[in-house]
């Protein structure tokens, strides 16, 4: 066998280390809590800065069909991260509590949930529900959580009329007054029916959060099994994903830009906006201007999860441990917003 030329050696050599690096990353799987958009484009920001390489992990993302099937993914083990709403982690951790994932990094302090209507359909307290027609989706989480919020605000529920429709026909009925209102997140019902024309002054969002149930929102969740197994994969992914999500919301057209390779359909002007309104409304908020994003307050996480017990109709109230584990959370610093 022929030697090698000694330029040659040196080269390999050089390489050597790099290939090894690759070799040496950890590999995961990321599920999102629903489609790629402005609210989700971090994460894939996050894998083309190379945030997640350089913490050692090679991550795949995925979108779903909505929280319930992104911690189902994560309970089976198929994914070791995902996306995912602290109300139905809850009710999993109820119903599964041997393989329900964790919530270790809360992204909405603030939750969106909210009845979302046109302003000529007058309703601009809980009260003025009564006497209309509202969508609701069959099992998101603002939909269930809907009866429980007109009961703390003294609202005749026999006075709503709710109308089941599909995540795909919901915005379109509130478009075309088919129904007075809808329930579900702000930045996914007000962006759809903005790329429609809707302006935002001719819009009524009732919050959840301004009516009692001042709950959070949507978590970064890691799974039993990668929590038991490797926390340090879990410790890295979480000061990745914290450092994207902070870039991300500092300027929100550079994650935007990027998601439009992953569909021709992105609009990333409009994507650029849905993240900007997600990251002044429902990230950046008293709380985590003193605390870093990230982190729960344990009254307020206890509230949550007690009103959630109470709205679904649990069978039990599960202790906030079995919903979040705050050990991965990076020091305050890292987690402090730059803007």
């Amino acid at each position: 066998m022929p030697k090698l030329p000694r330029r040659a050696l040196f080269l390999a050599a050089l390489a050597a280390p790099t290939v090894l690096r690759a070799q040496d990353r950890t590999r995961v799987r990321l599920v999102l809590n629903f489609a790629v958009d402005g609210s989700t484009a971090p994460f894939y920001y996050g894998v083309e800065r190379g945030y997640f390489r350089d913490a050692g992990l090679d991550v795949q993302v995925d979108p779903s069909n909505g929280s319930g099937d992104a911690i189902s993914r994560v309970a089976s083990g198929t994914y070791q991260f995902g996306v995912g709403d602290i109300s139905t982690l809850t009710e999993f951790v109820v119903r599964q509590p041997d393989s329900a994932p964790r919530a270790v990094m809360v992204l909405q302090n603030r939750s969106p949930q909210a009845v979302i209507s046109l302003k000529s359909a007058g309703i601009s307290t809980p009260k003025d529900l009564e006497g209309k027609v509202i969508g609701n989706g069959a099992a998101d989480a603002a939909s269930r959580m809907f009866p429980a919020f007109l009961r703390l605000n003294n609202v005749d529920e026999s006075r709503v009329t709710r109308r089941q429709v599909t995540a795909q026909l919901r915005d379109q009925m509130l478009l075309t007054r088919q129904v007075a209102g809808v329930t579900g997140f702000d930045y996914t019902t007000f962006f759809n029916i903005k790329a429609n024309g809707t302006r935002l002054e001719d819009v009524n969002f009732l919050y959840y959060a301004d009516h009692g149930l001042d709950s959070y929102g949507n978590s970064v969740l890691a799974g039993q099994g990668i929590i038991r197994d490797n926390p340090d994969a879990v410790r890295r992914f979480v000061a990745a994903a914290a450092r994207a999500w902070r870039e991300s919301i500092a300027d929100p057209r550079a994650p935007a830009a990027v998601i439009r390779a992953q569909s021709s359909l992105i609009d990333p002007v409009l994507e650029a906006d849905r993240l900007d309104w997600l990251g002044n409304r429902q990230l950046l908020t008293p709380a985590t201007r003193a605390r870093g994003l990230g982190d729960v307050e344990a009254a307020r996480l206890a509230d949550t999860i007690r009103t959630v017990a109470s709205g679904f109709g649990l069978v039990r109230t599960p202790a906030p441990d079995e919903v979040y584990d705050g050990r991965f959370l990076p020091e305050s610093a890292a987690r402090m917003p730059l803007r």
